[in-house]
């Protein structure tokens, strides 16, 4: 055989042999597709044709769940989640359990379960449970008889506040209030329109006014609070309150008893008028808050003591159910005189013999406004003298209450005087105290103060600069001392003068109230030293720091003598016009620039001299205001004490801005004078700011005139007084001129 025939036999059979090799490849995948195939069929095929005989086997061994046994399954809390904000204090909890498990949510305080759940469910819920407000408050839910399958979330709570009314009741002047949780902030509304807003302190009450567009009549009010573990989220809103509002104030009433110019003991009086039924009347006397009754078909009486010897204006204000304050009654002037010192005895053979009324023990009054004696046991005649002598006890008690009679004020050290109380506005000023005394500030600016520099400038123009009057000399012989060959001198030590000086403005100071023969005064009259020194100080050592640290100056202290007229004038107007809190001046002496002795130094200059005259000036009312501050802060006067500071604090402040006030007045040689020739913008700015300080804490004075009606007097004669001056200035200085 040739080659070429063997290869292509050779060829011939490679052919089937490789066709085989693919066949069986493919039979063998065939067979294993139906092989994996089969039991699959085989199932589908049985399915539909199988009964529940055929199924039994299968559900007769199941296949163990562990999750739905109860013994080993814990329950869970599934709402609300975890960290969740809820805005009520009654919420509902639920979640899931095992199969006929027993479970407890726990309460977050302690103490029994907020619910049991002992049902065949598989799920749980405990509805309207109470829940505290609280950033951390922790839900527990445990299975009876094993805490340790339990499930526990931690959620912030903060339910809706509480509205209870107006001030007293369901009736407000604008002002509501009520509960919420402690420096939480709340915020009321009515419906969609007004809302006002107030902290809750930390006993958890708050209230806050409504202003705007609100007008009297019913609405109803709705709150709702933000803390600061809630932001920005709020509570929801509370339930609505209906509450009527009433924006009209009572009309002033009307004071029966005493009447004007009466004299009544101190011990006690009667004091009667007519007022709004319904409203409170509470009678004032001077300072003293007497007694407060309601007025019931339009007339109202109470009877009260404790006011101190001497005459007062007795005013009534009246404030109605919804806390509205009328204006105060027209002021009745009252006497008020204590009792005689020394009542002559009889023997009791001479006198009948006596009953002693039921009374209260003659001891001071533990408030502390004035020691007084209680309501002693007057003797009684009976209806027939009786020959039987009174026993020895009957005669003891009749002794002591004739003596506690006899008496006028026992005292006590401790006992707060009318320097004690707080100054500035109190709850029945103006609304905006701070901006009237703003506007009172302007005021006397444009109508005193101005037209007091004008006058002096017309007087003194029109004497060609010579003073209105010469200085006298107080004592000593009208000779010059050049007469003489060595001049008469009287060298006092200047400690002396100036303690002596110093403890004669305390008591002009102490004298501008009421002063009764109580240890109390000794102790006012150390607290007005006291304040009188410090104000004093801060006169003297501020101006001499700037006038050597920053003028470069000498500074050199004068003592003033003149200064203790006004000292004492101040003092006798407060008293005579029953100013309080008093208007004071408390300076006994200035500081003057002086070139220093070096051979180069240069006199001072005007600016220097106005300026020096501006730092006292606002040295004087920094103090008033920081020594008001501190006062604010201070508890009530009520032992000795915190009597003494409040009587200090409120020396200082009243001392240090009514100084200010008057040595800003720009006449003469004042510092008021000096400023306004170095710079007219800061004397305008101080005169504003110190006389403003000045009504401010004079607020309950100028409310009384304003009740009064003589603050409109008072503005008709300021108004006048400044065209008399101005018209005298322009005449002065442009018509007089061209009449030449």
């Amino acid at each position: 055989m040739s080659e070429s025939t063997r290869v292509e036999a050779s060829g011939a059979t490679a052919r089937p042999r490789r066709s085989r090799s693919l066949a069986a490849v493919a039979a063998l995948l065939l067979g294993c597709a139906i092989v994996l195939a089969g039991p699959v069929l085989a199932t589908a095929q049985a399915t539909p044709e199988s009964t529940p005989e055929s199924t039994a086997p299968a559900t007769e061994e199941p296949i163990p769940n562990t999750t739905t046994d109860p013994a080993t399954t814990r329950p869970l809390i599934e709402s609300p989640g975890n960290g969740q904000f809820i805005g009520s204090n009654r919420t509902t909890v639920s979640g899931s359990k095992a199969l006929d498990q027993e479970i407890q949510l726990l309460s977050p305080r302690g103490g029994d379960p907020l619910c049991i759940v002992d049902d065949k469910s598989t799920s749980w819920s405990c509805s309207n449970l109470y829940l505290q407000n609280g950033p951390t408050i922790k839900l527990r839910v445990v299975v009876t008889g094993d805490s340790t399958l339990s499930d526990e979330i931690t959620v912030a709570v903060l339910g809706a506040p509480t509205v209870q009314g107006g001030r007293s009741g369901s009736e407000s002047d604008g002002w509501v209030r009520g509960t919420g949780h402690p420096q939480a902030t709340v915020t009321a509304s009515l419906g969609t329109e007004d809302s006002c807003s107030s902290d809750v302190d930390n006993s958890g009450a708050w209230a806050c006014l409504f202003e705007g567009t609100l007008k009297s009549g019913s609405r109803e009010v709705t709150a709702s609070q933000r803390s600061t573990f809630s932001s920005p989220s709020s509570s929801n809103s509370s339930e609505p309150v209906t509450i009527v509002f009433d924006l009209q104030g009572p009309a002033a009433p009307v004071v029966t008893t005493p009447r004007e110019g009466a004299q009544v003991p101190v011990a006690g009086t009667e004091y009667t008028g007519t007022g709004e039924t319904g409203a409170t009347v509470t009678v004032f006397a001077g300072a003293y808050s007497v007694c407060t009754a309601e007025v019931t078909d339009g007339a109202w009486t109470c009877f009260a003591g404790g006011v101190a010897a001497g005459s007062y204006s007795v005013i009534a204000v009246q404030q109605d159910s919804a806390g509205n304050v009328g204006p105060g009654s027209t002021p009745v002037t009252v006497r008020y005189a204590a009792p005689n010192t020394a009542t002559p005895t009889q023997s009791a053979s001479e006198t009948p013999a006596v009953t002693p009324a039921p009374s209260a023990s003659a001891s001071p009054s533990p408030d502390g406004a004035v020691g007084i004696p209680g309501d002693t046991a007057e003797p009684t005649p009976s209806a027939a003298p009786q020959t039987q002598e009174p026993a020895p006890e009957a005669a003891e008690e009749e002794s002591a209450d004739d003596s506690a009679g006899a008496s006028t004020f026992t005292g006590r050290w401790d006992d707060p005087t009318r320097f004690a109380l707080p100054i500035g506005p109190s709850g029945t000023s103006s609304p905006f105290p701070w901006l009237q005394a703003g506007l009172l500030a302007l005021g006397a600016l444009v109508l005193i103060a101005l037209p007091l520099r004008m006058l002096a400038g017309t007087i003194s123009r029109t004497r060609g600069g010579r003073p209105l009057w010469s200085r006298p000399t107080l004592a000593g012989r009208n000779r010059v001392r050049e007469e003489y060959e060595v001049a008469p001198t009287v060298r006092l030590n200047r400690w002396l003068r100036g303690g002596a000086a110093l403890v004669a403005a305390a008591t002009f100071v102490m004298l501008s109230g009421p002063v009764v023969d109580q240890p109390a005064y000794l102790r006012l009259l150390v607290a007005v030293t006291i304040g009188l020194v410090l104000v004093n100080g801060v006169a003297i050592l501020v101006p001499l720091w700037w006038s050597s640290r920053v003028l470069e100056l000498r500074g050199a202290v004068r003592f003033l003598p003149r200064y203790l007229l006004l000292v004492a004038a101040a003092a006798t107007a407060s008293r005579v016009f029953d100013v309080h809190p008093a208007l004071l001046f408390g300076l006994l002496g200035s500081v003057s620039l002086l070139a220093k002795p070096d051979a180069g130094s240069a006199q001072p200059t005007p600016a220097q001299r106005g300026q020096l005259a501006a730092v006292r000036v606002g040295a004087l009312s920094l103090f008033a205001v920081l020594a008001w501050s501190l006062g604010a802060l201070l508890p009530a006067a009520s032992d000795f004490t915190t009597s003494l500071v409040a009587e200090t604090v409120n020396t200082i402040v009243l001392a240090s801005v009514g100084s200010a006030v008057l040595i800003l007045v720009p006449i003469g040689h004042t510092s008021g004078r000096s400023i306004l020739a170095w710079s007219p913008p800061i004397w305008t700015g101080l005169t504003v700011v110190a006389y403003g300080i000045l009504f401010a804490a004079l607020a309950p004075a100028i409310d009384q005139l304003q009740s009064s009606g003589s603050g409109t007097v008072l503005w008709i004669v300021a108004a006048s007084f400044a065209a008399l001056c101005a018209s005298g200035w322009v005449w002065q200085r442009f018509v007089a001129p061209a009449q030449r």
